[in-house]
């Protein structure tokens, strides 16, 4: 393995609470590796909401740099944050396809927009679900309190029936 400083490094940026990576050099073990550790320790920093990888600047991706690929998106997804592939060329998916590489739940967008859309309406569900969640809390703690303590006029107790 070269030395940290003998590698080139993909450039990270945090923006609307996303961070983006945009590789823009060859790929190859060594850059992977060092991808791999600056951006899940930007991740982990941030706590962002999602990450976004441009690949757009790649002419070329074989089968291994693709997986490599997402195995680190999966990763992300692990630390919390939506991993979304930006900006495959046709000619690098036709040859991934061909090549048999892995696409199943691979979110992907065109461009840039695209991708903070799909980060946006993936919040706006999770919000919708998390606040669903809290209602149906709150209806079954109602219910609890309801049936809790209540004394019916007339009525001293239930026996218990056992059989």
């Amino acid at each position: 393995m070269a030395f940290h400083v003998d590698i080139p490094r993909i450039a990270i940026q945090f923006a609307r609470n996303v961070v983006i990576a945009s590789i823009q050099i060859d790929l190859s073990d060594d850059v992977l590796d060092q991808f791999r550790e600056d951006l899940l320790a930007r991740v982990h920093e941030t706590s962002c909401r999602g990450v976004i990888v441009d690949v757009s600047g790649l002419d070329t991706i074989d089968s291994e740099e693709f997986a490599a690929l997402r195995r680190i998106m999966t990763m992300t997804n692990l630390m919390g944050s939506r991993s979304i592939l930006l900006g495959l060329r046709p000619g690098v998916v036709s040859a991934l396809i061909e090549a048999g590489a892995e696409v199943d739940g691979l979110d992907a967008a065109i461009d840039l927009d695209g991708a903070f859309e799909m980060l946006e309406s993936h919040a706006e569900i999770d919000a919708d679900a998390e606040a669903d969640a809290e209602a149906d809390a709150d209806t079954d703690a109602g219910a609890d309190a309801v049936t809790e303590g209540v004394q019916l006029p007339g009525c001293d107790e239930i026996p218990v029936v056992e059989s």
